[in-house]
């Protein structure tokens, strides 16, 4: 009877073991496809995300290649609009110093007729 007690309680830490040990594999399996399938949609949302960072570098870099286009173009136009008021303003200095000779002459020329 003795043999017995033993062998049923032998029989029964075996028997809990095995029961733990199988816990464990069925948690071990839910919960690695509960955490594969959390880090697929994490995956999933982070590519997104990526994605969605990607096209609004692509279209920063559209906008910024125009930009420069047309600070380039403004430049050129800034340069050629100075130059020609560089030659307007050497035009009008040549014009205004002939006209004041020609200011001197006519009072030189207007005293010496007068007398």
């Amino acid at each position: 009877m003795l043999s017995d007690i033993l062998a049923a309680l032998s029989l029964g830490r075996r028997l809990i073991g095995t029961i733990a040990d199988l816990r464990r594999d069925i948690q071990s399996v839910r919960s690695g496809d509960a955490r594969k399938k959390v880090r697929t949609e994490r995956l999933e949302a982070l590519e997104s995300g990526l994605g969605e960072l990607e096209s609004q570098a692509k279209e920063q870099d559209a906008r910024i290649s125009a930009l420069e286009q047309s600070l380039k173009d403004t430049l050129r136009a800034t340069e050629a609009l100075a130059e020609r008021v560089s030659t307007i303003f050497w035009i009008a200095c040549v014009a205004s110093g002939v006209a004041l000779i020609g200011l001197i002459a006519s009072v030189i020329a207007l005293t010496r007729t007068i007398h």
